[in-house]
């Protein structure tokens, strides 16, 4: 059974993940062991989610290609393309309707469909470029249904969501990938949607559900009804901002996010009157403030609910939450408080298997699910196994192996045939090597003449063996 590698790569406001997995064709198609995570830290060279310094983003995606391809059970496989996630804050959904009138009944095939997808597509959206068109629900004349193929009709309606960001997100990122790591593109997958596959149940995405991806710089809604994307909103507010917030308490924002992980709470509980103290200042003033600044972001989040046409009623399966900020103390009992809607921590989705270890899963849910989404697409190859290394000794010249199609200029410093001021010119190997053949062949003459002693040397060998065979045989004396 066929067995492909996939390699992926979220690139974030606050960190870029990449990551390494197998997949096998036929029965388990989809299904990925994730072999390695890796991360780099990064800060300001990426805003809201778009890349600002190529050539920083660069080292950094180089960096992790290293530590991914010296990881066990990938070694010494070499990366040559990625799937690359897209996301950011001008990323956004419009709903769209594509009618197709046949004039008679016929069959709803897959084709069909994939062409009013391609219709929908050829749409443009304003100083935007679609990334991906969503399927929502059909109506064939006048039924309703998720997926049509197979059923007969005339007219056929197709509701999808053109998701769309700005050129610049993709521009920038062929710029590190293509330009400056000389890494093919696999395939750009739009991260939200590969986590809305992954992260949440068929249930779940068909009673009506949320799904926010709270990171560093922004927040991503997307909001599923009927088993199909509803709505798709990105807020320009993050973790990061609470982070700022903390500095104005004197601190550098470093020791701000050091604070804030440490002792932040969304939710911090009533003060008994004794305050502690971190670094000179009260817990009580920094809780004040992460949790002042999580209410406003939880009012947005909540807000897209109402953008989106929907009341909270026509969400029952709640709010699934995952990103960074998610992991703030007391955050999500906050947004089920505000929301009124139950609310659960997005965990690794079915048919991924975690074989690395070094890293943790849950962080990295992002990258993982790109890759798990990259899975279900006939994903490419995206290694190649090094060259070969095999000797190619060159005939006549004593010189160290070295591999096929390599330089034919081999350095030749420490061979012991030269000395210090000679250069071995093609002419010098030329004149050696006839030389050598020349004496090899009057060498085997004289040996084919010693054996049937047509040479004055072969006379006397053949006489001297003829004694001593002589004088060694007993029963020729005895006679």
């Amino acid at each position: 059974m066929e067995q492909k590698y996939i390699v992926a790569f979220e690139i974030g406001s606050s960190c870029i993940k990449g990551a390494i997995a197998t997949t096998e064709a036929g029965s388990t198609a989809g299904r990925v062991n994730i072999l390695a995570v890796e991360t780099e830290q990064l800060v300001d060279k990426v805003r809201y989610g778009c890349v600002e310094n190529p050539g920083d983003v660069a080292a950094c995606v180089t960096n992790i290609c290293h530590r991914l391809q010296a990881a066990p059970g990938v070694t010494p496989r070499m990366i040559k393309e990625a799937y690359v996630g897209i996301s950011g804050r001008s990323l956004s959904s419009t709903p769209h309707e594509v009618v197709r009138d046949f004039h008679t009944e016929i069959e709803i095939s897959r084709r069909v469909i994939d062409e009013l997808m391609a219709q929908a597509a050829s749409n443009s959206i304003p100083d935007k470029e679609i990334v991906a068109v969503e399927p929502g629900t059909f109506v064939l004349n006048t039924q309703t249904s998720l997926d049509p193929v197979g059923m007969f009709g005339h007219v056929l309606t197709a509701n999808v969501s053109l998701v769309a960001c700005k050129p610049k997100i993709k521009n920038n990122i062929k710029r590190v990938f293509n330009e400056r790591c000389q890494l093919n593109i696999a395939g750009f997958i739009v991260t939200p949607l590969a986590m809305g596959a992954q992260l949440l149940t068929f249930e779940e995405r068909r009673l009506g559900v949320m799904l926010v991806d709270f990171g560093a710089e922004t927040t991503t809604v997307a909001i599923y009804r009927e088993g199909a994307l509803a709505y798709l909103a990105t807020i320009p507010m993050g973790s990061r901002n609470i982070t700022r917030d903390i500095t104005s308490l004197n601190c550098l924002e470093e020791r701000a996010e050091e604070i804030k992980k440490a002792v932040g709470n969304a939710m911090p509980p009533v003060s008994d009157g004794n305050p502690l103290v971190t670094d000179g200042l009260d817990n009580s003033e920094i809780n004040n403030i992460v949790a002042a600044r999580a209410d406003e972001i939880i009012s947005n989040i909540f807000e897209q609910i109402s953008y989106a046409g929907l009341k909270p009623d026509q969400l029952p399966a709640g709010i699934v939450v995952t990103g960074g900020g998610s992991r703030l103390r007391g955050f999500n009992d906050l947004l089920a408080k505000q929301t009124h809607l139950k609310t659960r921590q997005a965990t690794v989705g079915a048919g991924v298997n975690i074989i690395g270890n070094g890293f943790n899963a849950t962080d990295a849910l992002d990258v993982i699910s790109i890759i798990s989404d990259a899975a279900l697409l006939n994903p490419i190859e995206c290694t190649v196994m090094p060259p070969s290394i095999v000797t190619e000794p060159v005939e006549g010249v004593d010189t160290p192996s070295h591999p096929i199609g390599g330089d034919d200029n081999i350095s030749r410093i420490g061979l012991d045939d030269d000395d210090d001021h000679s250069v071995l010119t093609d002419t010098d190997v030329s004149e050696s090597d006839k030389k050598t053949k020349k004496d090899d062949k009057k060498e085997d003459k004289e040996k084919d003449k010693e054996k049937d002693g047509s040479s004055s040397r072969g006379f006397w060998t053949k006489l001297s063996k003829q004694l001593g065979n002589m004088l060694n045989d007993d029963s020729e004396f005895e006679n």
